[in-house]
Order: C-alpha cells, then structure tokens, then sequence
C-alpha cells in the first residue's frame, strides 16, 4: 500500500513539475517574441528613418520624431526588465509584490485586490522570494482566464515564528458556478504541488461557502546559510 501510495505521490509531483517548467517556457518565448516583433522592429525603423531623413533633408531633421520612438523603445526595455527580473524582489517580498499586484491592475483597472503586506521583512534568498513571487504572479493568471475582474481578492504577506512565512490569497466569488469552475482547475492543484515540492513547504486550502482560500507557508532561507 505505501509503494502505491509513493508512486501515486512522485507522479502527481512530475506531472505538476512539467506542467509548471512548460509555463514557465511559454512566458519566456513570448518575451522572445515580443523582442522580435517589437523592440527590435521598432530598433531598425527607427535607424533607419533617421538615416533618411539626414540624408532627404539634413536641415528639416524631425529630431522630436526619433525621439519618441527613443522613449518609446525605453519605456518597452524597461518593462521588459520588470518582467525578467522584478524589482525590489532583492531586498524586499512585500515590495516586490505590491508592485505585481500594481502590474496587474494597470493592465486591467477593474481588478478587485486588496493587501495586507508588512513594511519589513525577513532576510531572505532572493531566488526564494522571486519563486513565491511567480508562484503569485502564476496564480493571478490562472484566475484571470476564468474573469478575474468578478472575483474580490484579498493577498496578505505574514512573518511567522520560527523563520516561517506565510502568504494567504482569499478569492471570493460570485456565484456558486464561478467557485466551482475555479476550485476545481487542475492548475491549481500543480500550483499547490509545485509550491510544496520546490520549497520544502507546505499549501493549505480551504473552501467555505463563495470563498476559497490559499494558504502558503515556507522557511526564509538567508543568504547566509
């Protein structure tokens, strides 16, 4: 019973793995793409309409035109930046996410998300707090092909004792149709899964009435150690 048991768990726990490493393949080859077919096309019309206009007119040079692309092509480099590497996530869990959650809700000014984060944190290994961030950032997505604008959120950030973390998403629905929609995504299941596997730590979930919540736990790792 316990070998079934072992082989049920590791494949529940591979089938997780691969479906969070081939989301994660899919976010960076659509920043491969947006590259491709924005930053680098805006590049070269931009080289290549001051060439020509040097060249046609030298005297009526419309320096204000390049320079707009120039800042347009700043601003796409610098949320590109953002996207690979979040800020703050250095020195700070509770910056770090409260900028995601402004991310999201400037793409979509409709989004219902209210936090509770604390102004200092914990010393902690910025790759720890960069995995919990996209865990977040994951999950976000997750409910935002099932409409994310009907749902109330609530994120709140809490040390515990003993170096332990916790990070509590409460989701409240609409209906009973939304909740069961949602409740029952295999994604969040991996999510869960992944998170359990790739931080020693732990995922509760409850489920009461249109509310469903997501409790993470992990322990801070410090750069020293």
């Amino acid at each position: 019973m316990s070998i079934l048991w072992c082989v049920t768990s590791y494949l529940r726990t591979q089938k997780a793995l691969q479906w969070w490493s081939y989301g994660q393949s899919l976010k960076l080859a659509d920043e491969a793409e947006r590259i491709r077919n924005s930053l680098l096309q805006e590049s070269c019309c931009m080289r290549r309409s001051i060439e020509r206009s040097i060249a046609e007119k030298p005297e009526t040079f419309a320096g204000h035109e390049w320079i707009h692309s120039v800042e347009f092509l700043h601003h796409s480099l610098a949320n590109l930046g953002d996207r690979l590497a979040p800020p703050y996530v250095e020195h700070s869990l509770p910056l770090a996410i409260e900028f995601l959650i402004e991310s999201w809700q400037a793409k979509n000014s409709q989004l219902n998300i209210k936090t509770q984060l604390p102004k200092l944190w914990r010393d902690e290994l910025p790759s720890r707090s960069v995995f919990v961030l996209q865990i977040l950032d994951e999950l976000l997505r997750i409910l935002s092909v099932k409409n994310l604008t009907k749902y109330s959120i609530e994120i709140s950030l809490i040390p515990l004792q003993y170096e332990l973390n916790e990070l509590v998403v409460k989701i409240s629905y609409p209906d009973a149709q939304s909740l069961s929609l949602c409740s029952q995504s295999p994604e969040l299941k991996y999510l869960r899964r992944t998170f359990r596997f790739l931080t020693s730590g732990q995922c509760f979930y409850r489920k009461t009435k249109l509310t469903e919540t997501l409790d993470f736990r992990w322990r801070s790792l410090t750069r020293n150690s």
